[in-house]
Parts: structure tokens; sequence; C-alpha cells
């Protein structure tokens, strides 16, 4: 049974004009753990394209939504530097809208409800978060954010609509990239948003996977990699004007991008933003060409480094989406790495997909002694590391990005 769709048009002009840009091979779901290590995982191509009109980042497959999205295993609130921004995120919606207490504020693909929380403790009652994945959305409720167990779609922006009226606010976090039937969601955000409302969109920047060379964000989940540039040609399909970006910490650098019905006064931040991306080339093919290059000097730089550790024992750091990809391409596996840490209970227990690497606790992976902790989780690097030595742990640290992977010595 065939469970993915090879794309060959533009996601969001539709047009055939793609160029193939990087194959990293087929590979199993990102999220797919394995009860038993010895459990066979399908594998999926995983490859992504350049679009000529809009300058969109695209993956060439899509996975069934179902089979993705249904029993979910990231929960937003593991990482503590998550849940810290959370606040500051609320606070710079709240600075950046005119929303009062009573208006309805939606976001899409809420997980546990993390993000909504501070908008409840600041007196905003009337919330609503809508996520796929039952398990977690009955996490949510059972936290007292009220969580809808469904998909986002323009049908249902209707009955919300119909039912509780038009949102001041709708926000999608990480969220935009994973959707297949991107068109129909941008339409419910707009159907759903009140004329004087702002829309939200969090999503990881395409500069920073260049700038960076973050191909370990290229997964199954992530369909499009978006720029300035590419977001605003997909919002503008739906008479959505962006008025102001700012950065965020999330994923390993991302964009918080507002926008509305009516066209405002673009923010120096945005104009900053679109003058960034044209001195530095981002949204040109060369210029993604020349990533696919460095992708491959990358895989090579890992294996040489972990060819230099042979005998001695490797415990990994955080069983992450983005892992899984760097991993399997690589051809890392339990031969060369021992266990993999991770501070999500439900992962605890489990095996990494394609590698087969036993997924374990902090104490428990220190108890086998590491030379070296490998940290995948990168992007959580001064989170995790403080979290290491404050166990005892005063060995070496193997750190795959941003760009060369090096060996970070004790201090």
């Amino acid at each position: 049974m065939k469970n993915y769709n090879l794309i060959e048009k533009c996601r969001i002009s539709g047009n055939k004009d793609l160029i193939k840009i990087l194959d990293l091979g087929n590979q199993p779901l990102a999220n797919s753990l394995k009860i038993n290590q010895s459990e066979v995982k399908q594998k999926y191509p995983l490859s992504i394209s350049y679009g000529k009109e809009s300058s969109l980042i695209q993956l060439n497959e899509t996975v069934n939504k179902e089979i993705l999205f249904d029993h979910y295993v990231w929960v937003t609130g593991t990482a503590e530097a998550t849940k810290k921004y959370s606040s500051i995120f609320c606070d710079r919606v709240t600075l950046n809208t005119e929303a009062n207490k009573d208006d309805l504020i939606i976001e899409i693909a809420s997980n546990d409800g993390t993000f909504l929380k501070p908008f409840l403790k600041k007196g905003f009652k009337n919330i609503l978060g809508v996520d796929p994945a039952k398990n977690i959305a009955e996490i949510a409720n059972k936290d007292g954010v009220k969580t809808l167990p469904k998909f986002w779609q323009s049908d249902l922006a209707k009955k919300i609509n119909n039912e509780k009226g038009s949102a001041k606010i709708i926000f999608a976090r990480n969220v935009i990239p994973h959707v297949s039937e991107l068109l129909d969601v941008i339409k419910g955000i707009q159907i759903g948003l009140s004329n004087s409302g702002s829309g939200i969109i969090e999503f990881h920047y395409s500069g920073k996977i260049l700038e960076d060379l973050q191909y370990d964000s290229i997964y199954h989940e992530h369909l499009c990699y978006f720029s300035i540039k590419s977001m605003t040609y997909l919002l503008n399909q739906f008479s959505l004007h962006p008025y102001h970006v700012e950065t965020s910490p999330i994923s390993g650098g991302a964009r918080v991008i507002y926008f509305s019905k009516t066209i405002k006064k673009k923010s120096l931040g945005l104009k900053h933003a679109i003058e960034i991306e044209k001195n530095e080339k981002i949204n040109e093919l060369s210029t993604w060409q020349n990533f696919a290059n460095k992708v491959t000097i990358h895989r090579q730089n890992t294996l040489d480094i972990l060819n230099t550790l042979k005998g001695k024992k490797i415990l990994g750091f955080g069983s992450s989406a983005r892992s899984q990809t760097y991993l399997n391409f690589c051809e890392v596996d339990n031969n060369q790495i021992t266990a993999i840490v991770d501070n999500n209970p439900l992962k605890v227990g489990l095996f990494a997909p394609g590698s087969s690497i036993p997924i374990v606790n902090l104490l428990d992976g220190l108890k086998l002694k590491p030379d070296v902790i490998f940290i995948l989780a990168w992007n959580f690097l001064d989170e995790i590391v403080a979290e290491c030595r404050s166990k005892g742990y005063r060995g070496k640290f193997l750190i795959p990005f941003p760009n060369k992977p090096f060996i970070q010595k004790n201090k």
C-alpha cells in the first residue's frame, strides 16, 4: 500500500516549475519510534525542490497526514526553553495586536496548550486550541485548555465562526509548513479572522536553514520551508497582508510573521527582513544548490569524527525528529551510539526509527558512563549541557550543528 504522494507542482503557486535540490534517501517517519529494536518501519523518499515563481523550498513527497499526526509523541512543554518562550510570545502578541480580554483567541495545532496558558494567566478567557492528535489534545483539556481534537480546515473555521464568532487572534506556531492541504488551512484563517484581527504564523525560516546548514530540519512532517518572500506570496493569495515580523528561538531559529485582512504599514522589522533576503540571495536557486553541496560535505565530516571515536562510548541526547533525519542520512546506528537520552517520558523505552538506538532517561544514560555525549537536539544546546553537568557529567560533547560538527572539550 502506497502511503504517500509524489508532488510535481509548487505547493503554493501550482506551477510545475520545480527544480530538485537535495535527496536525503529513503527514511522512516521521524516520529515513528519503535516499540522494540527488531521492528521494521516503512521508509519513504525524502527530497526537496525549489519553486521558481514562489521561491518556495518544498518536500517532493507527502505522506498521508493520518499516519503522521493521529498519535503524536512531541509534547510542546517538554523543554524549559519552550515554556519560557511561551510567556514571551504571549507578551509580544498582546503588544502587536489589538486583542481585548473577551476576544476569541485560537491556536492552530495547539499541542498540550503550552502557548495558550499564558493568555489564560493574563485574563483572556475566550481561548480555543485545535489539534489533531487525540492523545495530546486530551492532555491539554485536562490542564484546563479547551482543545478540539481536529485538523484545522476551512469547514471547521466556518463552524467555529458560526458558534463563537470571528477571532481577534489566530496563531499557528511551527505547523503551517506541516500541512498538506496548505491552501485550505490559510483559507480557514482568512474565514475565521475578524476584519480587525491579526493572524500570526511562526515558521522555521529557510534563511536560517541556509545559514546554519540545518538539513536535519528536513523530514516528512515539514512539507514547506518558507522565506519572508514565499510566505508573503502564500498569504497574499487570500488577501492577507504581512505587517510585522519577529525572530523566535524555536527550531534553531524561526520567524514570526503578523498579518491582517487590511493593509497596514510595514514595520521596520519587516522591511529590514525583506532587505536581508535580497542581499543574502536567500530566494535564489544557486544559493540552494550550494546548500546541497555543503550537506554532502557535512555528512562526511560527521562520519570522520565518529571514526576517530571508535572504541569510545557515545551517548546521544535528544531523540528529536530532526535527529532522525541526521542519523539516518549519515547511516549512524546503535553500533556507534549506545543510547539516546530524551526528557519526554512518552519516548523513553522506545527505539529510534531506522537507527534502532534505544531511548533512555538522563540518569540511566549517565549510568552507561559515556565518554562523549552527542547533542542531537543541538538547538537546545545550552540547556542540555547545563543539565548534564548538573548531574555530574564531566566528559566531552559532540555538537553536530550549526555548520561543521565539532567536539567541545570539557571546560
